[in-house]
């Protein structure tokens, strides 16, 4: 969590996703609607978010590249998807970190894997900029509210 000013609770975002429109969408959608959730990092593939949540290479600085507390990721992503990496992410110890999914039509099919990987939010690509926008918010106020357990 990333503390501006006393009494302002600012979230950390890391956003996974190989489609640079897509980025800029989620980037601007919680930049309008999500004021206490603020983007650290993007990556463009499952192997990048690996190498971010670790701190290798690139990554290594905590001051520049801080351990997000939300990770919201794209499904299909090249060297790695996003279901390798919630696979990955069972074997790791990061208790704090949240993390939601985004996945377009054709992989809509992977809900049932991800949500027996113990991801709770699966979230439709194709929504249009108001759906967004409340994704962005229902987020902020789940990491507001402290809820327990390992993913949103």
């Amino acid at each position: 969590m990333i503390n501006t000013s006393p009494g302002l609770r600012k979230f950390s975002v890391l956003i996974a996703d190989d489609q640079e429109a897509d980025r800029l969408f989620l980037r601007e959608a919680i930049r309008r609607h999500a004021p206490n959730l603020q983007v650290v990092g993007e990556v463009a593939d499952g192997e990048d978010v690996i190498s971010y949540l670790w701190g290798y290479g690139e990554y290594a600085d905590r001051t520049i590249h801080p351990l997000p507390d939300l990770l919201i990721m794209d499904v299909r992503m090249p060297r790695m998807s996003g279901i390798q990496v919630l696979e990955w992410l069972t074997t790791q110890n990061f208790p704090a970190l949240k993390v939601a999914m985004l996945a377009d039509s054709s992989s809509v099919e992977y809900g049932p894997k991800a949500r027996e990987l113990g991801l709770q939010h699966f979230y439709p690509k194709a929504i249009d900029t108001r759906g967004l926008a409340e994704v962005v918010k229902k987020l902020q106020a789940e990491l507001e509210a402290n809820r327990p357990g390992r993913y949103l």
